[in-house]
């Protein structure tokens, strides 16, 4: 069977060859934010109160009850008075300072004897400080700070000594 003209799902007939009625558009004569076919309902349409709403519309005033007042004694200044953190029965031990400049005494400032050593003896504290051994931890991390910041300054002294050698030299 041959059809001369389109015919919808609907059994429209269309002139244009697609889908939808005739007009165009959805619905006839309208598009969206026009009344609707029925005119429009009583009460103003979208955004107006529902049928049985309070006069006024909106939210209205906040709920009962809240999240009550502030504690009592407010809320105390910035950074407050509290607790500082934690610590073990000695105190903390820093092993990431003597880390990082054993790595670089030992990197940096060509200084390997002293680097590799400082470095040993970090490991070494922080092995011990999370085993809980507090003085073991603390001697060695002020062992390997000792052996990199001397490691630093040797390196730094060495290199001025070798820059003025070289710059006699060339003089």
């Amino acid at each position: 069977m041959m059809v001369d003209q389109p015919m919808g799902a609907n059994g429209i007939v269309h002139a244009a060859g697609g889908y939808g009625p005739p007009g165009g558009g959805y619905p006839p004569g309208g598009g969206y934010g026009g009344p609707p076919p029925g005119g429009a309902p009583p009460g103003g349409g979208y955004g107006g109160p529902p049928p049985g709403a309070p006069p006024g519309g909106g939210y209205g005033g906040p709920p009962p009850g809240g999240f009550g007042g502030p504690p009592p004694g407010n809320f105390g200044p910035p950074g407050g008075p509290f607790p500082p953190p934690a610590m073990g029965p000695g105190g903390d031990v820093n092993t990431t300072l003597p880390l990082v400049l054993s790595i670089i005494a030992g990197t940096l400032c060509c200084c390997f004897p002293l680097g590799i050593g400082g470095l040993v003896y970090s490991l070494q504290a922080n092995t011990a400080k999370k085993m809980g051994d507090m003085a073991t931890a603390q001697s060695k991390a002020k062992t390997a700070l000792i052996m990199a910041i001397v490691g630093m300054v040797g390196g730094v002294i060495t290199f001025t000594v070798v820059g003025v050698i070289q710059a006699m030299q060339n003089s």
